[in-house]
């Protein structure tokens, strides 16, 4: 299967509804809807307005709370918001596919959460969250009768999260934040995340490693970094910082990181390392680009990705990539909200998942002095 047949299988012809959508099919402000999906009456909006915004929200699919009457306070009180980004930046790629899967990628955080809550008798909804509107935001948690904030968005901004959660229960999910208020996090282990992948290629004889991946300001990626560095040294191998010298900055997309990784690459010559370990962002466009220069993956080169997006299973070759558990981080981190805000002073808590390695065909056994097969 082509890169191109994979797309057209991964395609969707709807988008995410979000309720900016609501509120221009509906005629009405933003604010009003999420006033309106969050049970709220502070809008002083008519009964014919929130039927219409609710019917709206239904008719297009938008995941949403029950909305509730004025006064049933018991209700409000098991409502949770899933704050979530708008977009991000750095999995900009050139490559609607990969942007696709990604999409996707979020998306089962999204559904992962709202269903365990459901499971738990809890009403939820969704704020796409950018940084032009951290305005809304603080005027929609104001507005609405929120019990607590599941937070997924990205977290450069330190003060509106301390804001957040010196008014909220709250819970981060896969993020990396430190306050003196309480509040709990549940992640992925970013050291297992390389860990797994440069154990895998030292048992198949790969001594000469790389790895890509280091977001300016990005706590994750400096863990990652960290953990490869550790590696590295207590094994005696090259740090291959000129790949950690190629510019990772969030507005540059991912399809130029990856032709810089390979020009990298091929001037280091015989010294180029044998195996790159790097996200399936970059993984994924960079097994296509690599064919166009007539660099053989694995045999030239093997590639572990991490994040185990959909397409890893259907490029060639297959990639071996990183499985993060996210159903069992939403699942984890819906508990400690609902242990939080039964107990808004309980002892903050951070739990890292392990990760796991899902083995395909991207990997070169070079003890076997033969290549890894691909799939046709």
């Amino acid at each position: 299967m082509t890169i191109y047949d994979f797309y057209i299988l991964m395609r969707r012809p709807s988008k995410t509804v979000t309720q900016a959508h609501i509120a221009l099919r509906a005629g009405v402000s933003q604010s009003a809807v999420s006033a309106i999906l969050a049970g709220s009456n502070s809008r002083n909006v008519s009964s014919d307005t929130r039927a219409r915004v609710l019917a709206l929200a239904e008719e297009l699919g938008y995941l949403t709370r029950k909305s509730s009457s004025p006064g049933d306070s018991d209700t409000h009180r098991r409502n949770v918001l899933i704050v979530e980004s708008h977009t991000s930046s750095s999995r900009r790629t050139n490559e609607e596919w990969v942007e696709i899967a990604y999409q996707g990628f979020t998306g089962k955080i999204l559904t992962s959460s709202g269903e365990y809550l459901q499971q738990q008798g809890v009403g939820f909804s969704v704020f796409q969250f950018k940084d032009s509107e951290k305005n809304s935001l603080t005027q929609w948690l104001a507005d609405s009768d929120i019990a607590g904030v599941l937070w997924h968005a990205e977290d450069s901004d330190s003060a509106l999260l301390h804001w957040v959660a010196s008014r909220f229960p709250l819970v981060l999910l896969n993020r990396d934040w430190q306050s003196s208020i309480p509040f709990d996090s549940v992640g992925i282990s970013q050291e297992q995340n390389i860990l797994l992948a440069a154990e895998h290629l030292w048992a198949q004889g790969h001594r000469r490693i790389a790895t890509f991946g280091h977001q300016p300001g990005n706590p994750l990626c400096r863990r990652r970094m960290a953990a490869y560095t550790q590696f590295v040294e207590e094994r005696g191998l090259r740090n291959y910082r000129e790949f950690q010298e190629i510019s990772d900055a969030p507005h540059v997309p991912a399809i130029e990181k990856v032709t810089a990784i390979l020009e990298t690459w091929s001037r280091l010559g015989s010294e180029a390392p044998t195996a790159l370990i790097t996200g399936d962002v970059f993984a994924l466009p960079l097994l296509q680009k690599a064919q166009t220069l007539g660099i053989s993956i694995p045999a030239d080169l093997s590639v572990i990705g991490f994040d185990n997006t959909a397409p890893c299973s259907f490029v060639t070759p297959a990639l071996t990539s990183i499985e993060e558990p996210l159903e069992e981080m939403c699942r984890i981190a819906v508990d400690l909200l609902l242990r939080r805000i039964a107990d808004h002073s309980a002892a903050s808590v951070a739990v890292q998942i392990c990760p796991h390695l899902v083995i395909r065909h991207s990997v070169h056994d070079l003890l076997q002095r033969n290549p890894a097969p691909t799939i046709a």
